[in-house]
């Protein structure tokens, strides 16, 4: 009884883990270099028409 409960907090604390790991290491700079991207498209933009 015990041990299949041990075996599902370390299953669900492993995929966290990965999830964790992934936002980290990819979707989040992902994100943020799109922002900034986009960011700065917007300025250059913005000088262009005045």
């Amino acid at each position: 009884m015990y041990t299949s409960g041990f075996l599902l907090f370390i299953g669900i604390f492993g995929l966290a883990f990965w999830v964790l790991i992934f936002l980290s290491a990819f979707a989040l700079p992902y994100a943020l270099t799109i922002y900034v991207i986009e960011a700065l498209k917007g300025k250059k933009s913005d000088q262009v028409d005045i």
